[in-house]
């Protein structure tokens, strides 16, 4: 047994818990008690309780069998000081417990395949051949080998033929690296049925790792489960292929039992998203959401940033997510995006600047993650909470690139510049007139913007601000919207698109931040036009409007498509106010070309997809929603993205 200090802090600490079974038999159900010194403040993964002055953990539902030879791990918060426990008594036999030091490091994931890269993977046993390897630009030639005895015979294909192109003769991998950037290879001895997936990033001219792509680059949210992993693993050609830019997850659940404690050990959501997106060649984003906990609101969120404890949690947390990036991308890029919603609700609801409202910051003096001799002294109030954030992680990761959210319905009741409609500011226009409602549409959002600024979302190094749509479709919002559009919030026509990069325009203006958009709905709008390359009919279905395959306008909107409407529909989705040349109506036919160009001329720099809950249209995994129509359209726009200015 293994007790295991992850961080320390004054007047308490973080460790993991292992429990070995070192026999040849499987352990069905166990007990483990021990005395300590000091008190142990929360525990999970586990069942904790005291009987006799002792701590009992007893296994919970999901890790009752300890394999032979294997072990089992939950973490734990305590007060005082951790010192060697005593007593240790498992499954009714005396046992021994030793105390180690050091960050909580990942064990050792087994080599899921015997092919090998010379001078790449290393070579002392037991370690873990790589994830990512760097190739120059031109040509690069490695050897490939196989542990089995039987001769091999290489087949090898890329996912991002833009960045890379790649050909095998004998054991000789040819790696030709045609632009920076990133791609994953797929290497296979078909001799032996084996598969290989590794990352290969091409590097500058100068010698320097590439960042985000220069280019309007294109992202999904995805999980790493076994659906969706075999989903990018299921390399295509052309319009079938099977690529992005970026994967983003969610680090969330709040500091004392969320992101960290999902897994088979204490970090594994981070360290395994790390590794899985390295070797598919796409940047790791993650969403870092742990101010509120299981739900949401002004009032939770206020009370948690006052709460001392949990902002100490917080800020071991932090630091123990920062930790991980840092072993497992020690020079390489990461994206963060931070905090959605919470500056939001108290620019909505508290009638103060965030330097007006008290905040207990001292939990990062507290949980020993700064220092205030050796750190700047940031005070108790939001704004100095939103700027020890910042400077923690660029002081920890500063390969990390990060952005606070900014919610467009972040306005007070009457709004800062102008009354916002109860269908939210998008909507501006069509009582205001295109003309005049964009331009209240841009001083609303430099208004937020400005807000934001305030509590200090731009200080230490913050690289992006981020905008979302909600993450649901909007046919899942409305019963009446997919017959009657013009009545629901969310199922904007091109207009109120156009009016959305109005808002990011003026986000990228007033902060001087180029602008993420993340959680941009996957559904589309009905009867497209568009050619599936999937199926020999050559469309694509309807989608049903209902569970996972809801309709939405904004992929639509962005990537371009011709679909064919009538009666309501037709009204809403070819009105065009604004007069934008790419909208076009023929009959019942509409056509609404590609925004790609504008939304780059408007600081976007990267679009993110995915639904924010479980019920949207999903894009990826075993069978997606929209039968792959997100897809193709993305593979379409990375043979030819746009380049941002």
């Amino acid at each position: 047994m293994v007790i295991r200090a992850s961080s320390t802090w004054n007047g308490g600490y973080s460790a993991d818990l292992i429990v070995n079974n070192g026999t040849s038999q499987a352990v069905d159900g166990w007990r483990l008690s021990f005395a300590l010194a000091s008190t142990i403040t929360s525990l999970w993964n586990a069942n904790l309780s005291t009987q006799s002055g002792s701590y009992v953990v007893t296994n919970a539902s999901w890790n009752a069998v300890v394999p032979a030879g294997g072990s089992v791990q939950m973490g734990f918060t305590g007060s005082g000081t951790l010192t060697t426990p005593g007593s240790c008594v498992f499954n009714n036999t005396a046992c021994a417990i030793s105390l180690q030091s050091g960050p909580s490091a990942p064990p050792p994931s087994p080599a899921t395949s015997s092919i090998t890269i010379d001078t790449i993977d290393p070579t002392a046993a037991g370690t873990r051949p790589v994830d990512q390897f760097s190739a120059r630009l031109g040509s690069n030639a490695f050897t490939l080998r196989t542990g089995s005895a039987t001769a091999p015979s290489f087949r090898v294909s890329a996912n991002n033929p833009r960045v890379v192109s790649v050909a095998v003769s004998g054991s000789t991998l040819t790696v030709v690296g045609l632009t920076p950037g990133r791609g994953g290879l797929r290497i296979e001895d078909t001799a032996t049925q084996s598969v290989r997936y590794v990352g290969v990033r091409v590097l500058e001219a100068s010698g320097a790792a590439p960042g985000m792509p220069k280019y309007l680059s294109i992202g999904s949210v995805s999980e790493d489960t076994t659906d969706h992993l075999n989903y990018w693993r299921g390399f295509g050609s052309g319009e079938q292929n099977r690529f992005t830019d970026v994967r983003y997850i969610y680090l969330n659940g709040g500091p004392n039992n969320g992101w960290n404690t999902w897994g088979n050990f204490n970090g594994s959501r981070l360290v395994n998203y790390i590794r899985n997106s390295r070797q598919l060649g796409m940047i790791p984003y993650f969403v870092w959401y742990n101010i509120p906990e299981a739900s949401e609101s002004y009032f939770t969120v206020l009370q948690n940033v006052q709460n001392a404890a949990y902002m100490r949690a917080y800020f071991t947390n932090l630091k123990f997510a920062l930790d991980l990036i840092k072993q497992e991308s020690p020079d390489d890029f990461v994206g963060m995006i931070i905090e959605p919603d919470f500056i939001g609700y108290l620019a909505q609801n508290a009638n103060n600047p965030a330097s007006a409202i008290a905040a207990a910051t001292r939990g990062a003096y507290d949980s020993g993650v700064l220092s205030t001799s050796a750190d700047p002294q940031f005070a108790d109030t939001v704004q100095d909470l939103v700027q020890a954030i910042n400077y923690t992680i660029r002081k920890f990761t500063p390969q990390v690139s990060f952005g606070w959210q900014i919610n467009l319905w972040a306005s007070p009741a009457t709004g800062w510049v102008t009354p916002v409609p109860g269908n939210g500011i998008m909507h501006k226009t069509r009582t205001a007139g295109i003309s005049a409602g964009r331009l209240l549409i841009a001083q609303e959002a430099g208004a937020i913007a400005k807000y934001y600024l305030a509590a200090g979302i731009a200080s230490h190094g913050a690289s992006f601000v981020s905008i979302d749509k909600y993450g649901l479709d909007a046919a899942a919002l409305s019963p009446t919207a997919a017959t009657d559009p013009a009545s629901a919030t969310w199922f904007w026509n091109n207009d109120l698109w156009g009016n959305y990069l109005v808002f990011a325009s003026a986000l990228r203006q007033t902060t001087n931040l180029p602008v993420a958009l993340w959680q941009i709905p996957v559904g589309h709008i009905n009867s497209s036009r568009a050619n599936n390359p999937n199926d020999p009919i050559g469309l694509f279905p309807d989608l049903a409007n209902t569970t996972n395959r809801y309709e939405d306008s904004a992929p639509t909107f962005f990537y371009g498509d011709t679909f064919v409407t009538s009666g309501n529909r037709l009204s809403w989705f070819g009105t065009n106010q604004a007069n934008d040349p790419s909208l076009s109506i023929s009959g019942t036919t509409v056509t609404w070309g590609s925004h790609m160009q504008q939304a780059a001329a408007s600081g976007v720099f990267t679009i993110l997809f995915g639904p924010g809950v479980g019920i949207s249209t999903t894009g990826i995994g075993a069978a997606p929603g929209d039968q792959a129509w997100w897809m193709t359209k993305t593979q379409r726009y990375l043979a030819s993205p746009v380049p941002l200015p």
